[in-house]
């Protein structure tokens, strides 16, 4: 190899090292914190709505017993609870969004997104059907549902540009939210994806596209402008400390999505095991 060749190529090692260290780090933090959050709350759902009777048939005290009623009694009824619940869910499809508009392989990522999205639901499926329940696990229409469906539709939108885009997305929004308050009433079951229904369409995780793929498609056009050099707002120093682990979450956020649940149900079932001697 000549110099002039190795150098060229020292140049392209170093550029492709700098790259895969120029993530922008505030949107991982965000994305890992929101599902931070996610699994908080589905923890205590498990508790409040699954275990609670599994492990106490009757009034008793000690610590899982209070967990346990704060969450159904306290925390789920708690109209902040809805508030932070909907504030953290927009943010996370919002950085989909943004991410998402990053990316030139986006029909691959959302081909592969909608095949992880099926096998959840054929996984959640299987969970009813071993545990004797209907509609208790199975997944319809979540949100990997959801982000693979607005990643293959933004594929299609991304060149009507900006404004476009945005006025589509409001108009999703607003049907959307229409929608939850009246919904629709139709026969018609497979129309629960699009938006809200009165029929008996039910997922165990429900992101109807409208209004969610709005909040997805704003956050596709707005990225390229937020982030035009595609560099942080905020500088790193160094170790993280705390937020490492918030920042790895955030990077494989999928993962923990997709493991998270079974992995708070075996937990709390060897839990039950161990404490109440009940499955």
């Amino acid at each position: 190899m000549k110099g002039s060749d190795t150098i060229r190529a020292m140049k392209q090692g170093y550029t492709l090292n700098i790259n895969k260290k120029s993530r922008i780090w505030e949107l991982d933090f965000i994305r890992g914190f929101c599902i931070l959050l996610m699994i908080m709350d589905h923890t205590l759902y498990d508790l409040a709505y699954i275990f609670k009777d599994v492990w106490f048939k009757d009034d008793t005290g000690g610590f899982w017993y209070w967990l346990s009623d704060f969450a159904k009694t306290f925390y789920f009824p708690w109209i902040l609870r809805d508030f932070v619940w909907g504030l953290v869910v927009f943010f996370f499809i919002f950085i989909c969004g943004i991410s998402c508009s990053f990316s030139r392989s986006n029909f691959k990522r959302g081909l592969r997104l909608s095949f992880v999205a099926l096998g959840l639901t054929a996984f959640t499926w299987v969970m009813d059907w071993f545990t004797g329940q209907e509609n208790q696990f199975t997944i319809r229409f979540g949100i990997l549902h959801m982000l693979a469906a607005s990643i293959l539709l933004y594929c299609f939108l991304r060149r009507l540009g900006l404004v476009t885009m945005l006025i589509v997305g409001l108009l999703a929004i607003a049907t959307g939210i229409y929608f939850s308050y009246i919904p629709l009433d139709t026969p018609i079951e497979s129309m629960g994806v699009l938006v809200h229904m009165t029929s008996a369409f039910y997922s165990a995780d429900y992101f109807p596209l409208l209004p969610w793929f709005g909040y997805f498609l704003i956050g596709a056009a707005v990225g390229p402008r937020l982030y035009e050099s595609r560099k942080s707002y905020f500088p790193r120093h160094g170790n993280e400390g705390w937020m490492s682990p918030v920042l790895f979450t955030g990077r494989h956020s999928l993962i923990f999505y997709i493991l998270h649940q079974p992995v708070i149900y075996g937990i709390l079932t060897i839990i039950g095991l161990v404490l109440f001697k009940q499955g």
